[in-house]
């Protein structure tokens, strides 16, 4: 997210100000940010768990430390940004994953970043006044995933509320995919080839985690599948290049969600009731399949994944299979 939304996840379990009956009500303001804050802490842990799920079959990688970063700069009052929330250091973790590396290593919230022997640069120039940016933490996000790719331990310091500490960033490689929430009210989700992005209306539309799991695996398929530069290459016939790439993604969701734990039915609740309150019958955009020929393919899938294996065993998803062996 830009501006207070990039990065800007999950700080309300570990770092937000805890409030009692007795105290005054909150500023509107800081109850918006702690609410969106929520939901980024939720869709953090629903994609780690999905990444981590199907780790053993995806060509697309990444190691996830499982934690938040936000920074100082992104917000655009100061003062109010360090009431709400602990920053020790102008970039510091926002969240952590529970049960993801960072958590086990003994991260919380408010420790802040510095780098070690110029391996990461994590400050560059204060900004204008009254000019929030979210460009250093992008450069930080960017700067991570490079290191992280060369499979390397990432060496750097950590301010905690006991002073620094040397830290061994050495994350195991899951499936790729970042998540964020965007603020907007639009119910809607995207990916971009690396990045899942999912509307804080969307997160409210969802009944339960398992929906919400639904929603972020179709997406990542879409990232794990290689669907967008499929599409960017694609000279002619983009429509049907398109909807095959959302069959695919739909296919591919309910293996996600079952070797992650969650419930693959609810991908066919959800799409049931999101479908009859958006569909638009033959009006319908050409690039995606109406709603129930998406069920009766997820039933499909869900049919032979259960057909495969009695037991919570992880499986080896067809369609992540088929893009391994690509060359």
């Amino acid at each position: 997210m830009k501006l207070v939304t990039l990065f800007f996840a999950a700080i309300a379990l570990f770092g937000a100000v805890a409030t009692t009956q007795d105290e005054e009500p909150k500023d509107p303001v800081v109850v918006a940010y702690q609410e969106l804050i929520a939901k980024d802490l939720r869709l953090a842990t629903v994609g780690y768990h999905l990444a981590k799920g199907s780790a053993d079959y995806c060509r697309n990688k990444w190691r996830n430390p499982g934690w938040v970063l936000h920074d100082e700069r992104q917000y655009p009052d100061l003062g109010l940004a360090h009431r709400v929330f602990t920053f020790r250091q102008p970039i510091s973790i926002a969240a952590v994953v529970a049960g993801g590396p960072a958590h086990r290593a003994g991260l919380i919230a408010g420790d802040g970043l510095f780098g070690a022997d110029g391996s990461v640069v994590w400050y560059g120039p204060s900004p204008k006044r009254h000019q929030p940016s979210s460009e250093r933490i992008d450069g930080l996000r960017d700067e991570f995933a490079t290191r992280l790719s060369e499979g390397r331990p990432i060496p750097f310091q950590i301010d905690t509320a006991k002073g620094r500490r040397d830290f061994l960033l050495d994350s195991p490689a899951i499936c790729a995919s970042d998540f964020w929430v965007d603020a907007r009210a639009k119910r809607d989700a995207g990916a971009d080839g690396v990045r899942v992005r999912v509307t804080s209306g969307l997160i409210d539309y969802v009944l339960d985690d398992d929906e919400l799991a639904a929603v972020v695996a179709h997406e990542m398929a879409h990232n794990l599948l290689d669907h967008r530069s499929l599409i960017e290459a694609a000279k002619s016939g983009k429509t049907k290049v398109i909807k095959a790439t959302e069959a695919e993604a739909d296919r591919l969701s309910v293996w996600l969600m079952s070797n992650a734990g969650y419930d693959a039915e609810a991908a066919i609740s959800f799409w049931q009731r999101y479908g009859k309150a958006t569909g638009l019958g033959i009006f319908s955009a050409p690039t995606h399949y109406r709603w129930p020929d998406r069920v009766t393919m997820l039933r499909q899938e869900i049919d032979q994944i259960r057909t495969l294996s009695k037991s919570n065993v992880p499986q080896d998803p067809p369609l992540l299979a088929a893009h391994r062996a690509q060359k």
